[in-house]
């Protein structure tokens, strides 16, 4: 049986993303990164278009409600 993903959230740097996929491991909910394959930094060093954070539809709002704290870094 196939389960769509959810992008919950889009972080700017890849040391920001790998936080928040670490926080969601250790509560046992799976996440994938997803960029684009062209990678373009802006003059502050941070990728232009981000990297998605995406888990299964059914651990979207408990993943969310996770990371929101970080939603200031």
């Amino acid at each position: 049986m196939s389960e769509s993903l959810v992008v919950i959230r889009t972080f700017g740097s890849l040391p920001q993303a790998d936080e928040a996929q670490v926080e969601l491991l250790n509560a046992g909910i799976y996440s994938l990164l997803l960029s684009d394959d062209t990678i373009q930094l802006n003059p502050r060093g941070e990728l232009s278009d981000g990297i998605a954070l995406a888990v299964h539809h059914r651990d979207a709002d408990v993943a969310a409600a996770m990371l929101a704290p970080m939603a200031g870094t």
